[in-house]
């Protein structure tokens, strides 16, 4: 349920500033722009829950290019 709530934030930031933009402008050269920022900021709303998984295949340090 909390990854459909934040969909919804997430489209909510994305939709109504470029709406806004797209009303009050009547121009597409603003609009797109407007699309990029906001997504921007909607994707930074999300929590990651991801670990970085690191493979750890080397001995003592090395990276195994002979060096």
């Amino acid at each position: 349920m909390e990854k459909i709530k934040t969909g919804i934030l997430q489209a909510f930031i994305v939709l109504i500033p470029t709406y806004l933009v797209a009303y009050l402008t009547d121009k597409m050269v603003y609009t797109i722009p407007m699309l990029a920022a906001s997504s921007f900021i909607a994707a930074s709303f999300s929590s990651s829950n991801n670990k970085l998984r690191v493979d750890e295949d080397s001995q003592d340090g090395q990276d195994g290019n002979g060096d």
